[in-house]
């Protein structure tokens, strides 16, 4: 009697498998940044995940002014099902996101990111307002 007690345990536990998500910190490749911003309004560039779980969500980036320099905080949901076969057969994930910078006064800034190397921000008079990246058919992942 306790044997299939504890089966019938085991096999409720199994079918309630409860699937938890967290907030992860997602390295990035490719920075889509051009030679020059323009200075005094907000700019958007695009950021490409490096190698992102299968299932995962979807990244986002926020641009945070710290200590002199601007900082690219990309997180995303990382749940436990995304160990699942199907999730790990879509392989590396690379997906593109937008990140609004601050407005920034005429400079040079430090641009940080996770997993990234630290790349200059130039900021100038007739500097441009975004940077996208442009697929081979001439579009925008």
């Amino acid at each position: 009697m306790r044997i299939a007690l504890a089966a019938l345990l085991l096999l409720a536990a199994a079918c309630n498998d409860v699937v938890t998500c967290d907030n992860e910190t997602a390295d990035v490749g490719p920075i889509c940044l051009p030679s020059l911003l323009a200075p005094q309004i907000q700019s958007v560039i695009e950021v490409q995940e490096l190698c992102g779980k299968g299932c995962s969500g979807t990244p986002s980036c926020t641009a945070l002014w710290n200590g002199g320099r601007v900082v690219l905080d990309v997180t995303q949901d990382v749940c436990t099902d995304s160990t699942t076969g199907s999730c790990i057969d879509l392989g590396c994930q690379q997906r593109v996101m937008r990140c609004a910078l601050p407005p920034l006064d005429p400079g040079e800034y430090t641009l940080a990111a996770p997993g990234a190397p630290v790349q200059l921000l130039r900021v100038g008079a007739g500097g441009q307002s975004s940077c996208r990246f442009a697929d081979a058919d001439g579009g925008v992942q």
